[in-house]
């Protein structure tokens, strides 16, 4: 858990950063919300094995206007490079905007699709653009964690990540990058003789038998799981959609109706009980969570055209 953190101990005896391996061939703009990755990348990083860290240039007390930044973050850059200034002549530096700005050429910004309105800065603080990133980078795998990058491992501990985190980060990473589904299945496999009394060992086994079509099953482990944890909203949640393969709405509306009370501002789940609402011929509740719905993702024209349509 977050809250099990104390400040001043290594952050991965709380939880784990893990991150899919670069391939020579990727495109260069995947440094969303991995600064101090890219950061580790810097040329500024390795050449001071290590010593460049976020506070180095970050006064977490100190935060400078976008005017401010600029002149600030100079003084930062000089603090280091006194006896090496800028290569680029003045008159050429003058010419930038604002002029004479470090960040600017040597961090650029890029817009983001991730997140409207917003840009990032990349920290791999970039001799020149294009700049290609270096061996290192291609080489931070384990031969005990072969798959994926440790970040936040603690000098000179071993890989040694529980199970039960790696079967997380691998459920999530198969579902955009398929190649990692048996690293997933492996884990759960191993878990599944190791750990079986675990509500998050039940839960997935029973994501496995639903994929499966195997819903019998998958409702034992659902339930299961729900047994050894009732606090969990997405259990209900697949627990409702294996009851309605099996005909059983009554019992799958119910199952809805738990994962929404856990968790009612949660999307997903309200669609899935009003898709059970309709499958039952509730219409009236049904129309009544779309209300709600609607009201709470107004963005969705979809839902807005299916409410439109039930009260015609």
């Amino acid at each position: 858990m977050y809250r099990d953190f104390r400040p001043g101990t290594p952050l991965d005896d709380t939880f784990s950063i893990l991150m899919v391996p670069r391939k020579r061939d990727s495109p260069d703009d995947s440094d969303h919300v991995q600064h101090y990755y890219a950061m580790t990348m810097s040329k500024c990083y390795r050449a001071t094995a290590g010593q460049l860290r976020c506070a180095t240039c970050h006064d977490p007390h100190v935060e400078p206007s976008e005017a401010e930044a600029p002149a600030y973050f100079n003084q930062k850059c000089i603090g280091c490079h006194a006896s090496k200034i800028c290569t680029l002549p003045l008159e050429a530096r003058q010419q930038t905007t604002p002029a004479d700005n470090c960040i600017g050429c040597h961090m650029p910004k890029r817009s983001t699709r991730e997140i409207a309105h917003t840009s990032l800065t990349n920290h791999r603080i970039l001799v020149r653009p294009g700049e290609a990133w270096p061996e290192e980078a291609y080489q931070q795998t384990t031969a005990s964690l072969p798959d994926l990058i440790h970040l936040n491992r603690v000098p000179g501990r071993t890989d040694d990540i529980p199970a039960l985190s790696l079967l997380e980060a691998y459920l999530e990473i198969s579902d955009r990058l398929p190649e990692y589904l048996p690293s997933y299945l492996k884990t759960l496999s191993q878990l599944e003789q190791s750990d079986p009394n675990h509500a998050s060992v039940q839960l997935a086994l029973g994501r496995r038998d639903l994929k499966a079509g195997e819903l019998e099953k998958a409702i034992d482990h659902f339930q299961h799981s729900l047994q050894l944890d009732p606090q969990q909203p997405m259990a209900y949640t697949y627990l409702s959609e294996a009851l309605a393969g099996r005909g059983q709405i009554t019992e799958a509306i119910a199952a809805s109706d738990k994962a929404v009370a856990l968790d009612p501002f949660n999307g997903l789940l309200q669609r899935g009980l009003i898709d059970r609402l309709i499958a039952g011929q509730q219409y009236q509740r049904a129309e009544a969570a779309m209300e709600q719905y609607v009201k709470e993702f107004p963005e969705d024209d979809f839902m807005r055209k299916m409410l439109a349509m039930a009260k015609e």
